[in-house]
């Protein structure tokens, strides 16, 4: 796959010159940022596939949600649906995984007062989501999506990219050259082990000019929370399976990070059956990793919470009688949660008699 994207090259300097006029328009004026009438956080990153942006989201609903109506707006990449769809009305009403997509439902069952929409025009779908009573919004994979302004933008990136480096699309994963973190507000960096390799990441990024000199920086860390039986969603105990041996299989964008989380808890994954980032599954997908657990004579059949979305809705009696556990992820501030505060407190002490005001104004 390397060696065939680097005859690629040629497009990614196309590509590299598409991303810098587009985002010049937007510094011009010449392509214009909608204002709504409350606040807009923006979650994003400037590379496809996965660097733990929905834990990251779901530690900002948690931080969040006690002062406000809160909402998440997305496109809800791999749905099967077009259009505005209202994922959940924060009163119970949710939508199916397919019209939503994985993500967005997933954030649905877990935080059942949050407004959820998601809309291929994000203009769209965070109008609707005020129509609905939000009184903040998430924007979820929003740094791109730059005909919304956000009063604060946060770009996560992994250390692994900052210390590696990567080409863009499509003979890379990035999708915007490493200048364009100078319009973030506040930088997360991923999949630090510990505190010592954030601390290393920071110097070599500052030293290499991969991160902005000016914007705040944190540092996370990604951790299993808990296990959960797919079905019933209770609790089982993480040390229950140590030494055990299991089959894991994943549809997210980078499986590896999963299964390294598996290891550093001393879990035997046998057998790690990796599908493609959000992949509606089929029966003869079901089958195989069934099979694959008779195989290996795996105690536990693990997933994700993004790939379970895609199987409760489907393959419920085949799950009965399979023992499949899902993983619940989390992210941990090991450096910089302070700054991380601060720059939300700012956003929730904002005046908000004008956004009820102006929010009036805007429903038709």
């Amino acid at each position: 796959m390397k060696s065939i994207r680097k005859f690629l090259l040629p497009l990614s300097l196309f590509y590299w010159l598409g991303v810098s006029v587009r985002n010049w328009f937007f510094e011009i004026g010449f392509l214009k940022s909608n204002k709504v009438s409350v606040p807009m956080i923006s979650v994003g990153n400037i590379s496809a596939g996965g660097v733990g942006k929905t834990p990251f989201v779901e530690m900002l609903i948690e931080k969040l949600a006690f002062s406000n109506q809160l909402s998440v707006v997305s496109r809800g990449y791999g749905r099967k649906s077009s259009g505005t769809i209202v994922v959940s009305d924060g009163r119970g009403n949710i939508a199916s995984g397919e019209e939503a997509g994985d993500e967005p439902s997933q954030l649905a069952h877990k935080y059942p007062e949050l407004i959820v929409v998601v809309d291929e025009q994000r203009v769209r779908g965070a109008r609707k989501a005020i129509e609905l009573g939000a009184t903040m919004i998430l924007l979820d994979d929003g740094f791109q999506h730059r005909y919304l302004q956000r009063d604060l933008d946060i770009v996560i990136i992994s250390a692994e990219e900052i210390l590696k480096g990567d080409l863009l699309l499509p003979s890379g994963n990035r999708r915007e050259p490493l200048s364009s973190l100078e319009r973030a507000d506040l930088i997360a960096i991923t999949r630090c082990s510990d505190l010592k390799e954030y601390k290393h990441v920071y110097t070599m990024g500052r030293e290499r000019k991969s991160l902005p000199t000016e914007t705040p920086t944190i540092g996370l860390t990604t951790k299993l929370k808990v296990f959960k039986h797919i079905l019933s969603n209770k609790i089982v105990k993480i040390e229950k399976f140590t030494n055990k041996k299991v089959v894991a299989f994943s549809g997210v964008g980078n499986p590896k990070s999963f299964e390294d989380l598996m290891l550093e808890m001393n879990i035997k994954v046998v057998k790690h059956i990796a599908f493609s980032d959000h992949h509606w599954y089929r029966d003869d997908d079901i089958q195989t990793i069934i099979r694959a657990r008779k195989e290996t004579n795996a105690d536990y059949i693990i997933t994700t919470e993004k790939d379970a979305v895609r199987l409760r809705e489907k393959f419920v009696e085949l799950l009965k009688t399979e023992p499949v556990i899902v993983a619940e992820i989390q992210q941990e501030i090991i450096s910089g949660e302070k700054i991380l505060n601060d720059l939300l407190k700012r956003i929730v002490q904002k005046p908000k008699i004008n956004f009820v005001k102006q929010t009036r104004n805007n429903i038709h």
